[in-house]
């Protein structure tokens, strides 16, 4: 798809992480840019110029108050989506942009805000141990599993497998606090851990880091502002990335894993939606 959309997105994303900061500030509410942004802001002193998106992470207990205090704080032109505010089959909180598009491939259909949007990941301590972890993915799996089954249950019930058709008859409200009880069994404040991670979409105990990592923070430019960045960033982004300071080969040179349907950065994604 052409991307010729990508400067306007990431002045929007900007504007998104600026809110998010602001909120932090006054509430004492601990986040670090991490993945592609904190990268970019190391070796670009911003975006990587063919990113499209923001990612940040916050210290469980941090997140939770961040979510909780959000449903004051957040100006009218943004919107916190989690699995609590929005009909979403993901769990990982979103800041969307009020009033724009940027719908994702598969999600034409999707009754759920799609405006323009930043990434927020908790981050959580993890067991040096396999069995631990294993169990730990499998709560993990099993939440996004409840979650989307119960967003696609929505469909019609002639065409809905089994499980669905349970689901279907399954308020929202129960299937929340499900996911909710299982999360809160590994959703633990990292640093009572050696070791810690933060929780993508794909459900994933990895990468793995070591807990010292995220214990401070120092300030690092980003588009002209300085944000929060893990005091160990350098050990950090040698663990995600390498020799993260060569540029990856041209073809290589790509937004990452979102497949982008619509953007329309100028009219809310209401106009676009096909709900059924």
């Amino acid at each position: 798809m052409d991307n010729s959309y990508l400067k306007e997105l990431q002045k929007i994303e900007l504007e998104i992480l600026l809110e998010v900061d602001r909120i932090c500030k006054k509430h004492n509410i601990a986040y670090f840019l991490v993945s592609g942004t904190l990268l970019g802001a190391i070796r670009h002193k911003g975006f990587i110029p063919w990113d499209d998106d923001i990612d940040i992470c916050m210290p469980i207990d941090d997140y939770k108050k961040f979510c909780k205090v959000s449903a004051k704080e957040l100006d009218d032109a943004f919107f916190l989506q989690n699995f609590e505010t929005d009909n979403t089959n993901k769990w990982a909180a979103k800041i969307r942009k009020n009033g724009t598009t940027v719908i994702e491939k598969g999600y034409e259909n999707a009754d759920i805000h799609q405006g323009a949007w930043i990434d927020i990941f908790p981050l959580i301590g993890i067991n040096d141990d396999e069995t631990w972890i294993t169990r730990a993915t499998k709560k993990s799996d099993w939440s996004k599993k409840l979650l989307r089954k119960r967003y696609g249950a929505l469909g019609s019930f002639k065409t809905l497998s089994f499980d669905k058709k349970i689901l279907k008859f399954l308020p929202f409200k129960f299937v929340r606090f499900i996911v909710k009880l299982l999360l809160s069994t590994i959703f633990k404040n990292h640093k009572s851990f050696k070791y810690c991670t933060y929780l993508w979409g794909n459900c994933k105990i990895s990468p793995r880091f070591s807990s010292d990592i995220f214990e401070g923070y120092c300030e690092v430019e980003f588009e002209g502002y300085l944000f929060p960045a893990p005091a160990k960033w350098n050990e950090y982004l040698s663990i995600v990335y390498g020799d993260y300071m060569t540029l990856p080969p041209p073809e290589k040179r790509n937004g990452g894993c979102h497949t982008i349907a619509i953007v329309d950065l100028k009219n809310d994604y209401k106009k676009y939606v096909r709900t059924k």
